[in-house]
């Protein structure tokens, strides 16, 4: 149906797209095919015109939790690798924003880092009562996610926002739902049949009021695009060839090492 990698499947019910992240034995994390695969897909998407509605969700027991070992490796340790991350970021991050149908993140377990960033991305976020998101990036020694800097500090208030990118904690779905980040928590297994509803109840409206609607509100976070996502990539690309960053990786992939042994 759609050029994507393994760690995405795509399945159609009727004029709804359901996006999964598939690699749940490892808890869905961003690997660098999945990340460029979705900025693709998003394209693809926006051009299909039997697409009404889209919902993100991932496979197991996790929605997206976090970065892949290896690409945080590769883009810690090759600028050339980490350049063109951040440029297909600014590209999947202009694309979720371009996509003329409504997307809903069915948010099924953990969302970290870049799964917190593709929910808050999304026009509607419906949580599991177990789910959360996180914000490490400062944690492994890199300025906040590309997409959370345009996304978080517009949907709740600036001082939470700052706590939680400070910390690197967690909020989960009541939380997230009485400070903006989500629209509602419900249980697990109506999470799915919940999503699948709403999806088909905006399927069914004028498509060209839909459409509009949808442009003219994304035009406040795309507004933010040429300063601010602008100047996060540029930090970014600076940390994740910087000291702090490079320590934490050799932290962890010494970690790897000693636990194979």
């Amino acid at each position: 149906m759609y050029d994507v990698p393994d760690e995405l499947v795509v399945e159609a019910d009727g004029a709804i797209r359901i996006v999964t992240f598939n690699r749940p034995e490892d808890r869905n994390p961003a690997s660098t095919a999945m990340l460029f695969g979705l900025t693709r897909l998003a394209r693809s998407l926006a051009e299909d015109q039997a697409v009404r509605a889209v919902i993100l969700t991932g496979a197991g027991k996790a929605f997206s939790a976090g970065g892949d070992f290896q690409h945080l490796v590769r883009t810690s340790q090759d600028p050339d690798v980490a350049r063109e991350t951040l440029d297909n970021g600014r590209a999947f991050i202009k694309s979720m924003l371009d996509l003329p149908v409504p997307v809903i993140a069915a948010v099924n377990g953990a969302a970290v880092g870049f799964g917190a960033t593709i929910a808050a991305l999304s026009d509607i976020v419906l949580m599991a009562g177990s789910a959360f998101f996180a914000e490490p990036h400062v944690n492994v020694g890199l300025v906040l996610g590309d997409g959370i800097s345009i996304t978080w500090p517009f949907l709740m208030a600036m001082n939470k926002a700052k706590e939680l990118i400070f910390t690197g904690d967690r909020i989960h779905a009541a939380d997230a739902v009485a400070c903006g980040l989500a629209n509602r928590a419900v249980p697990l297994d109506q999470l799915m049949p919940e999503a699948l509803d709403l999806a088909r109840r905006i399927a069914q409206q004028p498509r060209s009021a839909l459409e509009g609607s949808k442009a003219i509100l994304n035009m406040y976070p795309k507004a933010m695009m040429d300063s601010i996502l602008e100047a996060t990539i540029a930090r970014q690309f600076a940390q994740t060839q910087g000291p702090d960053h490079g320590r934490i990786v050799q932290d962890l992939i010494d970690r790897q090492k000693r636990s194979q042994q």
